[in-house]
């Protein structure tokens, strides 16, 4: 579907791309996948749905459709081809990217980078495989792919990564003495380390 996109909105996404990008790389990860890219920016949205499931989602101008290789936004393709055109990132849209400047780095409000930290790190901790095998077992995919259909990932309750995600909720919280008493970035980070704690122990 051709995405109409007016020139703030793209202004945005650069930012979003260029932070994730000068983030990742303080972690460690010298260059990241276009794909990465992709699915880090649909666990960016779908896990704040998790955790903020009242409020507005930060990342709602992300939209995403299945392909066989995982979550698909145009939005974020027609971005990185603009900041490699522009050399803000330099490598190949068909593999890995590298920020080769700090243009739009961290020009967004605290929140969001705390956000994109909290999950770079939660990737970092676990591996990105690991990480995507648990959330992105979306049988919407399957049936999708299969059928060769474009169709947007809803993120709504009934998004099936967040019911995955909402089974192990209330196990979870059972075992936190005050939810109201940490940030969502602990409670993410916290969450994680219980599930795989879990999945060790099952």
């Amino acid at each position: 579907a051709y995405i109409v996109m007016n020139k703030d909105e793209l202004v945005k996404v650069n930012i979003d791309i260029m932070t994730i990008a000068a983030h990742a790389r303080k972690i460690g990860w010298e260059t990241i996948s276009v794909s990465t890219l992709q699915r880090f920016i649909y666990l960016l949205k779908v896990l704040y749905s998790f955790i903020n499931s009242s409020e507005n989602n930060l990342f709602n101008q992300y939209h995403f459709n299945v392909t066989t290789f995982g979550p698909y936004s145009e939005l974020i393709y027609r971005s990185v081809v603009f900041l490699l055109s522009t050399r803000r990132l330099e490598g190949d849209m068909d593999g890995d990217v590298k920020i080769i400047s700090k243009d739009g780095v961290d020009e967004m409000d605290t929140e969001r980078i705390n956000w994109i930290n909290s999950i770079l790190l939660i990737l970092g901790k676990y591996g990105e495989n690991k990480i995507f095998g648990f959330i992105v077992n979306d049988p919407l995919y399957d049936v999708s792919v299969k059928s060769n259909l474009p169709s947007e990932i809803q993120v709504t309750s009934e998004n099936e990564t967040l019911l995955v995600l909402n089974d192990f909720k209330k196990a979870f919280e059972d075992t936190l003495p005050d939810t109201t008493s940490i940030s969502k970035e602990e409670y993410i980070s916290l969450y994680f380390d219980y599930i795989f704690s879990q999945i060790i122990k099952g």
